[in-house]
């Protein structure tokens, strides 16, 4: 079977006319009537009555479905890969968390169009020590995380080459009170009363960059965790309706801070600074990947609009 076949049948079926499809098709009209018999003798029954006006069989209505559904399946695909869709250079593989992949990358990503192009991306989102073992795997290309102790451990410089994108902040944020004041509140003080608090779980990368900063704090929290999830998105939910304390990204509680229905519930000494990282195995050679950690290098060395990096 061949696709003209198909093509010539569905014209056909448009037409109700052999001379008209043939015409259209481009072919004389007994070479158009022998496609569309080699067709029939694939198919193993009759498409069309011969007859005057022309008609199709209930097998012919039935296949004239099915092969209208497979040329335009294998147009569309055909398409993608001569460039009108999915390019046919592989996507840099990049690693994330869910917030990351949602709040950072898409305006990362737009940053990066002037200077590489557009290119393809296979993004992939999970938890921290896993994101970093795909990394190490050679799973993915590229590595976009937080910055924590989880990441300071695992990730080895020996191995892996680190740069920071951009700096965020944990901040303590609380619903409002009645009177427009933080419902819970910490202060130097707070250790005389316990305060009801959202937590993360241990997957979050954050988690750990919150216990280190509390530590270290001259007077210890008298924190009393109510809720524990594995999703910043999740928790900021459960602070906006009151439930208690937590600490969020900057990047996630900035829409609930701008609209009050979240406050910055404690001090400078409770905000808590941190990076957003990208880490690559030195290792992994994939030239495409490579050219961005080049040109990255470049634009935070101040150089970066100098320098034609275009992935395309």
């Amino acid at each position: 079977m061949q696709l003209e076949w198909l093509e010539d049948f569905i014209e056909l079926a448009r037409t109700r006319s052999l001379s008209r499809a043939a015409e259209i098709r481009c072919v004389t009209h007994p070479a158009f009537g022998r496609r569309i018999r080699a067709l029939e003798e694939w198919v193993g029954t009759s498409l069309i009555e011969r007859k005057q006006p022309l008609s199709l069989t209930p097998g012919g209505l039935l296949f004239l479905e099915a092969a209208t559904q497979s040329v335009e399946l294998l147009a569309a695909v055909r398409a993608q890969f001569q460039g009108g869709g999915l390019s046919r250079d592989e996507p840099v593989r990049i690693a994330t968390g869910r917030t990351l992949a949602s709040d950072f990358f898409p305006d990362w990503y737009a940053s990066l169009n002037p200077q590489f192009g557009c290119f393809p991306v296979s993004l992939v989102t999970s938890g921290a020590q896993e994101a970093i073992m795909k990394l190490s795997a050679g799973d993915v290309d590229l590595l976009l995380s937080f910055s924590s102790p989880l990441t300071q451990v695992l990730i080895d410089p020996e191995r892996f080459d680190s740069l920071v994108l951009a700096n965020e902040e944990l901040l303590p944020v609380s619903a409002p009170d009645a009177h427009g004041q933080p419902l819970f509140h910490i202060s130097a003080h707070s250790s005389a009363q316990t305060i009801p608090w959202l937590a993360f779980s241990p997957t979050l990368a954050l988690r750990g960059v919150l216990a280190q900063h509390l530590a270290r704090l001259p007077q210890r929290l008298a924190l009393r965790m109510i809720y524990q999830a594995d999703s910043y998105e999740a928790i900021l939910e459960m602070a906006k309706r009151g439930s208690g304390l937590a600490w969020l990204p900057r990047m996630v509680a900035k829409g609930a801070l701008a609209s009050g229905e979240l406050l910055i519930a404690g001090g400078p000494e409770f905000q808590i600074s941190f990076d957003v990282s990208l880490h690559r195995l030195r290792s992994n050679q994939s030239e495409r990947a490579m050219k961005i950690w080049q040109g990255l290098l470049l634009r935070h060395a101040g150089h970066g609009s100098n320098h034609d990096t275009n992935l395309a």
